[in-house]
C-alpha cells in the first residue's frame, strides 16, 4: 500500500483505539441508545467519536444532529474533540451545547409564540438575586430564587403556587415568585430557568413546532445523562417526538 493508504484519518485512528463496547456504541445507528460507564472509561470520546462517525461514514448532515451536556467546559472540550475528527470535510458544524444554551437559540426564533419580544435580557445570578431582596426584602434572597426555579422547573406558574401555599413562608414565598415573574415580563427578561421552561412550554403548546424540530434535530445525543432532570427530559420527549434516535450517556 502507498503511504496515502497507511496514514489513518483522525477518525479512523479514534475508531481503532475503541474497545469492543467503545465501537458497539459508536456503531448503533438507528433506535434509542443507553450507555452507562464509569468515569474515565472514555464515554465522552465514544460519544464524539459517534457523532463524527454519523456524519463521516453514514452520510448524516451535521445540522441533523444535536448533542447536548451540562457545562460549558464539557460542551468546549466535546466540540473540540469533534471538529478535530471531522475535519474539514463539514460545511455547517453540529450544534454541540449545554441544554441551556440549546434554550437561549431556540427562544431567539420561537419566544414570539409566546408573544414576547425577540430582544430579551438574560439575567445573570447577581441580577436575580438583587431583584428578589427589592421583592422581597424579608426572605433570604437565596431561598427566594430556590423557590421560584423548584416551580419553573416543574413548569408552574406563579397562580399554582398561590393556590399550593398553605402556611405563612409558603404564602409569602409565592407572592414573590408572582411580583418576580410580573418584574421579568415588566422588563422583558428571563433568568437562567426560563431558558428551558419556556422552550418546553412552546415545544409542548405547538405541535407542529415540536415535529418540525424533532425532523430537524433526527440523531440526538446526551452526555452526562444522569445529571438531567424533569423538565429536560419531557424537552428530550418532545424532540424525539418523530423518531427514536436518542443516544444517551451516564454514570
Amino acid at each position: 500500500p502507498g503511504l496515502a493508504e497507511q496514514v489513518l484519518s483522525p477518525l479512523h485512528q479514534s475508531l481503532k483505539s475503541l474497545n469492543a463496547e467503545q465501537l458497539q456504541a459508536v456503531k448503533h445507528i438507528d433506535g434509542a441508545l443507553l450507555v452507562l460507564a464509569g468515569a474515565g472509561s472514555g464515554k465522552t470520546k465514544t460519544l464524539t467519536t459517534r457523532l463524527a462517525y454519523l456524519i463521516k461514514e453514514v452520510g448524516i448532515p451535521a445540522q441533523n444532529t444535536l448533542t447536548l451536556t451540562f457545562t460549558n467546559k464539557a460542551a468546549n472540550e466535546m466540540k473540540m474533540r469533534a471538529m478535530e475528527l471531522l475535519g474539514q470535510s463539514t460545511q455547517a458544524p453540529p450544534l454541540l451545547c449545554t441544554f441551556h444554551r440549546f434554550g437561549l437559540l431556540f427562544l431567539k426564533f420561537h419566544i414570539h409564540l409566546l408573544g414576547r419580544d425577540v430582544n430579551f435580557t438574560l439575567l445573570d445570578a447577581q441580577d436575580c438575586k438583587k431583584i428578589a431582596k427589592t421583592l422581597a426584602p424579608e426572605i433570604q434572597p437565596a431561598r427566594t430564587l430556590a423557590y421560584i426555579s423548584s416551580y419553573k422547573n416543574k413548569c408552574l406558574k406563579p397562580e399554582v403556587a398561590v393556590k399550593d401555599a398553605h402556611s405563612p413562608e409558603f404564602k409569602a414565598l409565592s407572592k414573590a415568585y408572582m411580583r418576580y415573574e410580573e418584574y421579568l415580563l415588566a422588563h422583558n427578561a428571563l433568568d437562567f430557568d426560563d431558558l428551558l421552561s419556556l422552550t418546553y412550554e412552546i415545544l409542548r403548546s405547538n405541535e407542529n413546532l415540536a415535529k418540525q424540530k424533532s425532523e430537524q434535530y433526527n440523531y440526538i445525543m446526551v452526555d452526562e445523562y444522569q445529571d438531567t432532570n424533569e423538565l429536560q427530559y419531557k424537552i428530550l420527549c418532545l424532540l424525539t417526538c418523530t423518531h427514536q434516535n436518542i443516544c444517551v450517556v451516564g454514570d
